[in-house]
């Protein structure tokens, strides 16, 4: 039977009955209401580690579709409110189906606030696993200097392709191998701490609601349980119409984590759904630690993508990791006896920005785990893939040659 694995509720604001999921290779969606062109809507968005049963008779069905995740994460956009808040649905690269479904809003959907005209159901659950090193981990385009800010676009096909006998084969994963589509009870996640809620009231003899209660939060049974209402009124921050921003800031502020800057509600959304994300993409006792990503692409990697990364660490005696991580395919590439330092390369799935640490220029620090053995497959089968040997790369040359060769002519004749 399939199993919720979590969910999202949200509200947007639509104009021009259009919408797009960001994240995904969908075209643009829109109500099958049609008399009304400019409405908020509630949102409510689930991710199921198989295809769920059809939802209870208060939704009406919409629509089916499938499509392929670009990250595994994500949002409602839409021309108004642009982008929403994150949503983790499961790995990158899988196939991925959805049904959407329409409702008379009701209490508990999106934010509650009473002014929704529709509310949506999404429901994603994962098909299979569609990586391709060739559409899916292309090298960057051509490094040519004085075109096109030192590039030019070629196609996948146009690259020297490797043989049809691979030395990798394109590894295959299952859906239970990724911590994204399986249920951690003790993550702490909201959907962990309802987890361990229930348990605990079930060892009490009482029910769930009556936990609740009596730990302060205003909750009749049968209401839905969402952050805003599971949270006691003296604990939540107020300050904020989006509950899952409110939360958020109530949380640092009682924990005193906020930072000394101002931090405007965009950012503090990128926070909350970063730090949510991160935590959804780990098992329990996953060992988190940051790194730099430098070059090109460093600025916009998303959450669960896994990469290749290198940095300098301390030569600490008997060999001893800094600080436990990067140990997937480690690598040694240098040491610097004056520093007493070594350069180290080694394969990490990204969980978010270090906060803490500002970018500076292309150099970027992110929040990382090691990557498990079916992530470090993808990132060492596309390695093997693009690999060049000397008459790949005359061959590549030649390609890019040409492709220049047409470029600098269109640019004449434009002078001209």
């Amino acid at each position: 039977m399939a199993q919720l694995l979590r969910r999202l509720d949200d509200e947007i604001h639509i104009e021009y009955n259009t919408f797009g999921l960001d994240g995904t290779d969908l075209p643009a969606w829109s109500s099958p209401t049609e008399e009304i062109l400019h409405f908020l809507a509630a949102v409510r968005m689930e991710s199921w580690d198989a295809e769920p049963e059809r939802a209870d008779a208060s939704w009406t069905p919409v629509s089916s579709a499938t499509f392929v995740a670009e990250s595994g994460v994500v949002s409602i956009d839409s021309m108004a409110d642009g982008r929403r808040h994150d949503f983790l649905i499961g790995p990158p690269h899988f196939e991925y189906g959805v049904d959407m479904y329409l409702r008379e809003p009701e209490p508990g959907d999106g934010h509650g606030t009473g002014e929704c005209e529709e509310s949506w159901l999404l429901r994603f659950w994962p098909i299979r696993d569609v990586f391709d090193p060739i559409k899916h981990a292309a090298p960057f385009s051509y490094i040519a200097r004085g075109v096109l800010y030192y590039s030019i676009d070629l196609e996948p096909e146009q690259l020297v392709q490797p043989s049809a006998r691979r030395e990798v084969p394109v590894p295959v994963s299952a859906v239970a191998d990724w911590a994204s589509l399986r249920t951690d009870p003790d993550l702490d996640t909201f959907d962990g701490w309802l987890h361990r809620m229930r348990r605990k009231a079930e060892e009490r003899g009482g029910s769930l609601y009556e936990l609740l209660r009596a730990a302060g939060a205003d909750i009749e049974d049968g209401m839905d349980l969402t952050p805003a209402s599971c949270t006691p009124p003296l604990a939540r921050a107020g300050r904020f119409k989006d509950p899952l921003i409110d939360r958020y800031y109530a949380e640092q502020a009682r924990w005193g984590s906020l930072p000394g800057r101002h931090l405007g509600e965009e950012q503090l959304r990128e926070y909350a759904d970063g730090e949510r994300i991160a935590k959804e993409l780990c098992r329990s006792g996953t060992l988190t630690f940051s790194v730099p990503v430098e070059g090109r692409g460093a600025l916009h990697i998303p959450p669960g993508v896994s990469r290749r990364v290198w940095r300098w660490e301390d030569d600490l005696l008997g060999g001893e990791l800094m600080d436990g991580g990067l140990t997937v395919d480690r690598q040694i590439l240098a040491r610097n006896p004056w520093t007493r330092q070594i350069l180290v390369s080694g394969i990490v799935t990204i969980l978010r920005r270090d906060h803490e640490r500002p970018s500076r220029g292309e150099s970027v620090w992110y929040v990382v785990r090691d990557a498990e053995p079916h992530e470090a497959a993808r990132v060492l089968c596309a390695e093997a893939t693009w690999e060049e040997d000397p008459d790949q790369r005359r061959a590549l040359d030649e390609v890019a040659r040409e492709k220049l060769i047409e470029l600098r002519a269109t640019y004449r004749s434009r002078e001209r």
